[in-house]
């Protein structure tokens, strides 16, 4: 059976098929801790997800296999392949299918323009559209965030709506670089499918597994340095460009606000890394409120220098591609605690 012959809730199910992904994932269950195993599978007809609670080990992305006794089900308007316990997947060595209209399946974390088109699933969050006229038509573009057990990206939607909180599978979603970070976005021949699994969202790195302008990662480290040029800097309330004699060439007439901008080192053991942290990130670590920034204009390079400079921190940053090599944008950052301390100790261990 091809894999577009597939309609329906059907039992006892045989095709060869060609795994194109294999992941897995543990849960907990009445009757205690589990591992099931998901990705997708196709032929020269089409591609389907699957689910297995059984898969053979030496099975892997690319292997051609012969299915006998699976089951499909179709679950919010998509078909799936199920493999239980009767179902057999035997290795067929040294086959090859082609398979149509695939595309690769990516976490977050491997997205690269050097392959521009994936599938991706993640959770969807600030999403929001705005409207835009193009030759006499308006349109509605959506922006926000996907994220999944491994980084967060922007995304962009022409006209395709997505809700926030949501998981979705997107396949044919587009990958392209904007203000040196990756971003995707859906285009009018790009599949959005709704998924029903929760994700894992703790995501925490050492400096040397990343290589690429990831978003969401938390980094746990010291800072060794801090920049002689941090403190308080005045912006443009309209255009938020700053300021150097107080006064904006475009926008004369409108006042100025205050603004922290700070940059520091990290080491987190493994190599060191340039950060660059705002106000949002800044003001709740060291204790004040914008309406005090006035107050406290004088003394916010000391007020960094005290609760930075040679402390161990845990840093929540997007990774920002330059000519040569990445820096971090921070989002947040906290005082390490205890339990960060068991998660890395844990960690180590499970790495020897």
């Amino acid at each position: 059976m091809k894999i577009n012959e597939m309609q329906g809730n059907l039992n006892n199910v045989e095709g060869k098929v060609k795994i194109l992904s294999v992941d897995k994932r543990e849960i907990t269950t009445s009757r205690g801790d589990t591992v099931y195993y998901y990705g997708l599978a196709g032929d020269e007809t089409g591609v389907l997800p699957y689910t297995a609670w059984e898969f053979p080990a030496p099975i892997k992305p690319g292997d051609v296999v012969q299915i006998k006794y699976a089951k499909t089900k179709v679950y919010n308007d998509r078909m799936r392949l199920y493999f239980d316990s009767k179902t057999e997947i035997m290795l067929k060595p040294g086959e090859e299918m082609e398979v149509k209209n695939t595309y690769k399946d990516v976490k977050l974390m491997d997205l690269t323009t050097k392959n521009p088109f994936v599938a991706v699933t993640g959770k969807i969050s600030n999403m929001s559209g705005k409207e835009y006229n193009k030759a006499g038509k308006t349109f509605i573009i959506y922006n926000g965030f996907i994220e999944d057990d491994t980084s967060r990206v922007r995304i962009s939607s022409f006209g395709k709506p997505l809700e926030n909180g949501k998981v979705y599978r997107i396949v044919g979603a587009r990958v392209s670089e904007f203000n040196k970070q990756l971003e995707i976005s859906i285009g009018d021949k790009t599949e959005v499918f709704i998924e029903n699994e929760d994700m894992d969202f703790q995501r925490y790195y050492k400096l040397f597994e990343v290589d690429n302008p990831a978003g969401g990662i938390t980094i746990m480290g010291f800072i060794i340095t801090l920049g002689t040029k941090s403190g308080i800097i005045k912006r443009c309330s309209e255009c938020n460009k700053p300021l150097s004699n107080g006064v904006c060439p475009d926008h004369p007439e409108k006042p100025t606000k205050l603004d922290i901008f700070s940059y520091f080192t990290l080491d987190d053991g493994t190599k060191y890394i340039q950060c660059i942290a705002g106000k949002n990130a800044i003001m709740p670590f060291i204790g004040i409120k914008e309406e005090e920034l006035p107050h406290y204009a004088g003394e916010i390079y000391r007020m960094l220098e005290e609760k930075l400079y040679g402390h161990a921190v845990k840093i929540n940053a997007d990774f920002i591609k330059n000519e040569e090599d990445l820096s971090l944008r921070v989002n947040s950052i906290t005082n390490i605690e205890r339990e960060d301390i068991s998660r890395e100790i844990e960690a180590n261990q499970q790495v020897k």
